[in-house]
């Protein structure tokens, strides 16, 4: 797998809904081989159907989501980075495994949109 530069950034355009999805596809058939998760799974087929009328924030959450457990992303987003970005990345992954999923998982006041936004908000500060 290959990523640009900066690819987080550009994915949180809303212009960029289409490399979103392709994205959120590629990582899901990644954690499902990762995890030995059969692709065939109704859940499975459903999120992939989905994936394709989801809305801009829903997409963007899912991928929030999906990076976490993604490692081969993870990676090769830190090996398309330059080095004074790499930490960026770090710090960012690292919030998002131990705030902001949690979060999101477990307070019921935690919609989508406050989930994406913090996600935004933990990266331009990382």
């Amino acid at each position: 797998m290959e990523c640009q530069p900066q690819l987080i950034e550009r994915l949180m355009l809303p212009v960029n809904v289409e490399p979103l999805r392709e994205h959120c596809e590629q990582s899901l058939s990644r954690v499902c081989a990762e995890y030995n998760v059969a692709t065939n799974l109704a859940v499975i087929c459903e999120l992939r159907q989905s994936i394709v009328q989801m809305s801009f924030t829903n997409c963007l959450a899912l991928l929030f989501l999906l990076l976490n457990i993604d490692t081969a992303f993870k990676q090769a987003l830190m090996q398309s980075e330059v080095k004074s970005q790499q930490g960026k990345c770090v710090n960012f992954f690292m919030n998002l495994r131990t705030h902001m999923i949690p979060e999101f998982l477990s307070a019921e006041k935690c919609d989508t949109v406050t989930f994406v936004t913090q996600c935004e908000d933990a990266w331009s500060v990382a």
